[in-house]
């Protein structure tokens, strides 16, 4: 590379040198005329002579700044290459730097880049805090001992393992109790103490040591509690399940629904295996399927194998299909046989105009007074 005013110093010189030495030919020419005419011109001659020497002594001059700008030239270059050069070692030396210091700060790391990877080395790694895999939450308390996996949703981290030694995956997803974990689905959140909270959407863990395996809008509000699956289901009692359908409730302790919908295990240990609408009240009573049937609080250890509006109010009670309670049956013939009153399966009717009673009346039911002064007993 030649600068600008390097190149118009050179033109110049040889613009001056181009002139000067025209001039001095043709004062030689002049010269060598004046000689073959041999005229007396000694003394023009001898001051020719002294201005063509001046004019050889000026162009000898520029010829050699011309050398000079020629050499100083050859000079920049070989100095803007050794820049150069020098640039280029220093670069490499700043990389080799660099290299030294990450070897450096890497000595005695267990890890060790292999291709794209850094792969560590078969020993183990203990994190006080935790470990966020991909992004942070901000809006996040963190606890301690905790384990997050946020791929986050529009940009934004989404799920918070805010409980000590808690985990969270999936999407949206909240692990707020001690040890509780979330390990898919979205929405979610375990807050029981040690409760775990598999997937599905919109799910809820409240009970301590207590599960829900999957589907939607279910909730295991129990201690022990479990909800398999399905929807709108809630295992509330303690050491209670449903294992899936629609609507199910398992309210009694160790009480369990299996599936079909709107059925209700409030008794102790009871349960209700399918069917819709059904309500096992007795303790460790049970419904096998149909619809609207009825095991009552006295129906302890009683059964209906299925049918429709059918009631156990007795305990041992075995009601199948369509069939009514047989030892109720057995109260309404004892009943008619030693009283005034005729009896069905949902009331007793009497001819009698009054009554004496010698004892205590209990009643089930509501009391409802008519205009003429009657009562009317039942629901």
């Amino acid at each position: 590379y030649i600068s600008p005013d390097t190149i118009f110093v050179a033109a110049i010189s040889f613009i001056a040198i181009g002139f000067q030495g025209r001039r001095l030919d043709v004062l030689e020419a002049n010269a060598s005329l004046q000689a073959h005419r041999n005229e007396p011109l000694e003394e023009d001659t001898s001051g020719l002579s002294h201005k063509m020497n001046s004019l050889r002594s000026r162009r000898k001059l520029q010829n050699e700044v011309v050398l000079d700008i020629k050499a100083m030239n050859k000079d920049s270059l070989m100095i803007k290459k050794s820049i150069k050069s020098i640039e280029a070692r220093m670069g490499a030396m700043e990389e080799s730097s660099a290299g030294e210091r990450v070897d450096r700060s890497l000595a005695g790391s267990p890890f060790q880049k292999v291709g794209d990877w850094w792969v560590a080395d078969n020993t183990m790694f203990q994190f006080p805090k935790g470990i966020v895999i991909g992004k942070k939450n901000t809006h996040c308390e963190y606890g301690d001992a905790v384990l997050s996996v946020d791929y986050g949703w529009e940009g934004e981290a989404v799920n918070c393992p805010s409980g000590h030694g808690s985990v969270a995956f999936g999407l949206a997803n909240q692990a707020t109790g001690d040890f509780a974990t979330v390990t898919g689905g979205k929405f979610n959140v375990a807050s029981g103490f040690a409760s775990v909270l598999m997937g599905g959407r919109l799910n809820e863990v409240t009970g301590d040591s207590s599960a829900v395996i999957g589907g939607e809008l279910n909730k295991a509000t129990g201690t022990y509690a479990a909800v398999l699956g399905g929807d709108n289901n809630e295992a509330a009692g303690w050491s209670t399940a449903v294992a899936g359908g629609g609507n199910n409730k398992a309210y009694g302790s160790y009480s369990v629904v299996t599936g079909g919908q709107n059925n209700n295990a409030n008794g102790p240990s009871a349960s209700v295996t399918g069917g819709d609408s059904n309500d096992a009240k007795g303790e460790k009573s049970s419904i096998v399927g149909g619809n609207k049937n009825i095991v009552e609080e006295e129906g302890s250890y009683s059964t209906i194998g299925g049918g429709h509006n059918n009631v156990a109010i007795e305990k041992y009670a075995i009601v199948t299909g369509d069939s009514i309670d047989k030892a109720f049956i057995e109260r309404i013939e004892t009943l008619e046989q030693h009283s005034p009153f005729t009896c069905d399966t949902s009331r007793c009717v009497s001819d009698k105009k009054t009554f004496k009673f010698t004892s205590d009346i209990r009643v089930k039911g509501k009391i409802h007074q008519n205009p003429d002064h009657t009562i009317n007993i039942g629901n």
